[in-house]
């Protein structure tokens, strides 16, 4: 399948947006995330405030930008890109988008009343999956863009 130019500027603002997306993603799993342990009781309503309201333009809005993108890659792709790899993808990023809503957002909704060290941990040790679910969907991302050459 060929792309148009607007197609094939989606393909690579979709590429620079996964990875942006994956890197975010990580600091927010493995930095901030176990931050919340270290702030006390007293801040940690305020704090939980912070990286809520701060998550949301620097990932979840790429993160839904992407998505909406990966959908359009089904029409309009570079033609060495085969759909079998945008349907992967797409896959992971909607596993993802699942993990988050029904696991990851109830149980930071929690957190909003006060810290809670067992339900920090478990945060913590239920978002294994969207760690895979994202590390798998920038490595499809790494091939989309290695077969576009």
């Amino acid at each position: 399948m060929s792309a148009s130019k607007s197609g094939h500027l989606n393909f690579h603002i979709f590429c620079a947006l996964s990875f942006f997306s994956f890197g975010t993603a990580m600091m927010d799993y493995f930095l901030v995330y176990p931050s919340r342990a270290l702030v006390g009781n007293e801040e940690f309503v305020a704090y939980h405030a912070l990286l809520e309201a701060a998550i949301l333009p620097v990932s979840v809005v790429p993160f839904f930008i992407i998505t909406i993108q990966n959908v359009f890659l089904f029409w309009s792709r570079p033609e060495n890109i085969e759909k079998g790899l945008v349907v992967v993808s797409l896959v992971f990023l909607l596993l993802d988008w699942a993990s988050s809503i029904f696991f990851q957002i109830p149980m930071n909704l929690q957190l909003n009343e006060g810290k809670n060290m067992a339900l920090i941990q478990e945060v913590i040790d239920s978002n294994w999956g969207r760690v895979f679910f994202e590390s798998t969907q920038a490595f499809f991302v790494l091939i989309m863009m290695v077969k576009a050459e």
